[in-house]
């Protein structure tokens, strides 16, 4: 597996992404590859978060987290991810 997908991004991040990334390295292996992949299918930056943004893509999130772990886990991703977000 290559090191990129698992360890931190090679990009700085702001510190609303920084802690997004983080939650979601708490629940897979995958943290960066899913943050990716989720924030642009809503067009939102992931390297750049808001809590307006974040808000748009939690859904994204915890459901991809969802489905490559476990239900249990997309839901914790999600109440994280929205006390983040200011919900």
């Amino acid at each position: 597996m290559a090191d990129a997908l698992i360890k931190h991004p090679p990009h700085a991040l702001n510190a609303l992404s920084e802690q997004v990334f983080e939650v979601l390295a708490n629940y897979t292996a995958f943290p960066w590859p899913i943050m990716m992949s989720q924030c642009k299918r809503c067009r939102v930056d992931p390297v750049a978060l808001t809590p307006a943004t974040l808000k748009e893509a939690i859904p994204h999130l915890s459901s991809s987290v969802a489905r490559f772990t476990s239900p249990q886990k997309g839901e914790q991703v999600r109440i994280d991810l929205e006390a983040l977000a200011g919900e």
